[in-house]
């Protein structure tokens, strides 16, 4: 299970669970930052090899669900759905900091 690391405005950090109801307290904000490994639960490997077993690939998957919900894509969204889709060849780190440029 991964985990969203959430920072508060004296610069401590803690985690939440994925799918656990979460209300941050005034002035905290999500850092983008992911702990895979948190509470003992699924490794980024592990999810990584169910979307390409499964066939799915993140940016795509993410087109598909925004366009369901009405949203729009610009070229920036675009591009982001090419660096996912990518991610497995280009590795995590270069990915994020491509996205980070489109933003």
């Amino acid at each position: 299970m991964a985990c969203i690391t959430w920072e508060l405005p004296n610069g401590d950090r803690y985690l939440v669970a994925e799918n656990e109801a979460h209300r941050p307290p005034f002035g905290a904000f999500n850092t983008g930052i992911v702990d895979w490994t948190c509470q003992g639960g699924t490794q980024r490997s592990e999810v990584d090899a169910m979307m390409e077993k499964s066939g799915v690939q993140w940016g795509s998957a993410i087109a598909w669900v925004t366009k369901r919900i009405g949203l729009k894509q610009c070229s920036s969204c675009r591009a982001r759905e090419e660096i996912l889709n990518a991610a497995s060849e280009l590795g995590w780190a270069e990915t994020m900091k491509q996205i980070k440029e489109t933003l």
